[in-house]
């Protein structure tokens, strides 16, 4: 079994970053998204349908979600792992309870810290940061 390590010997584990809230179903992991990267008449179909079909909230939502993950996947890269998380499954039922999102959007960096509703990148950028040095300075 290899070890995951990091050339300065501190272990490789990614900073999980959940995003959560209600998101276009074109950001979920599953379904029509599957097949986005082979775009074929009908899945392009499928996607134009759902857009029309989604609340413009919902929309609002996914595109702060995408402009925050591009942002912290330029950021920080390996460092983050982003997971999307839609508070109408279970998985989201679960976590919006724990850490008591009602509604909207919210995301979580590693073991609990929320940022609620963020509006920009700055406030999620320095959450994750303090989380990867609290990593760092633990892994020491």
């Amino acid at each position: 079994l290899a070890t995951d390590r990091r050339d300065d010997g501190m272990s490789a584990q990614p900073v999980r970053v959940r995003m959560l809230g209600l998101l276009p179903a074109v950001l979920a992991p599953c379904g029509a998204a599957c097949a986005r990267p082979f775009m074929n008449q009908p899945v392009e179909r499928l996607s134009e349908e759902e857009h029309a079909d989604t609340p413009p909230f919902v929309q609002e939502n996914g595109e702060r979600a995408h402009a925050i993950a591009e942002h912290l996947f330029r950021e920080f890269g390996d460092d983050v792992r982003i997971e999307v998380v839609g508070l109408d499954s279970l998985r989201g039922l679960v976590l919006g309870v724990r850490h008591r999102i009602g509604k909207g959007f919210a995301i979580v960096v590693g073991d609990g810290e929320v940022v609620r509703d963020p509006q920009d990148y700055e406030s999620v950028r320095t959450v994750v940061a303090e989380a990867l040095r609290t990593r760092k300075v633990s892994a020491a």
